[in-house]
């Protein structure tokens, strides 16, 4: 397949998994308003921060793509409810390699493969030679370090939620969010597939009922 048809393959696949996002929200942004307050993690080029904004919420983004960042700050920046970090949200802090789409060429357009964007270098679809280093930021002691709840955490982080949600687990923090609404991505991350069962069952065993996964 030429890289003009992967690039509009992935274009209608982005604006299908978008359409989907949006009928499972829909009930979900009935609830947000103002006062409420957002983090959207693995941002991307914004459009569901953008359906938050539309409710009259804070939200508080994270996307380290540098290109997703940029039509995210073009598209939302503006926003005087809008806050965006250029940085990956982790276990931990620090930095790390974060690796780009296998057909996303370098010089060459490819914002719409950057939502396969990852931390993670065992995803199927990245190319471990394309990379770049960006700053982590330790998503528990983010939320930990807040001075008031947050209402919603959306988090779409291309096979980095496992070791975030152990970490909010065995800390606590996730009872500081009142939804968490998060992908999971086993198909694609050799492995992942028992690791997300085994953290099913220990949500279900703690009969946590804020934590959605594979909500979209």
């Amino acid at each position: 397949m030429s890289r003009y048809l992967q690039s509009i393959k992935r274009i209608v696949l982005n604006r299908g998994a978008y359409l989907i996002s949006y009928f499972r929200l829909r009930k979900i942004l009935r609830t947000v308003g103002p006062g409420s307050l957002v983090l959207d993690c693995g941002a991307n080029v914004g459009e569901i921060s953008a359906l938050f904004l539309a409710r009259g919420a804070e939200v508080i983004a994270f996307e380290p793509d540098p290109l997703a960042y940029e039509a995210l700050l073009r598209k939302i920046g503006h926003h005087q409810h809008f806050t965006l970090h250029k940085k990956a949200v982790s276990d931990r802090s620090g930095m790390a390699s974060f690796f780009f789409h296998k057909d996303r060429s370098e010089g060459q357009g490819g914002a719409e493969f950057t939502v396969s964007s990852t931390l993670v270098a065992e995803k199927r679809n990245v190319d471990v030679n394309h990379s770049i280093d960006v700053e982590l930021v330790d998503l528990d002691a983010f939320v930990s370090g807040l001075d008031r709840k947050v209402d919603i955490l959306k988090m779409d982080v291309e096979g980095a939620e496992i070791a975030i949600l152990t970490r909010m687990l065995d800390n606590g923090s996730y009872h500081k969010v009142g939804l968490m609404l998060v992908e999971t991505h086993e198909t694609k991350i050799p492995g992942h597939q028992q690791e997300v069962a085994m953290l099913r069952s220990r949500i279900a065993a703690l009969g946590i009922d804020n934590i959605r996964l594979n909500w979209i």
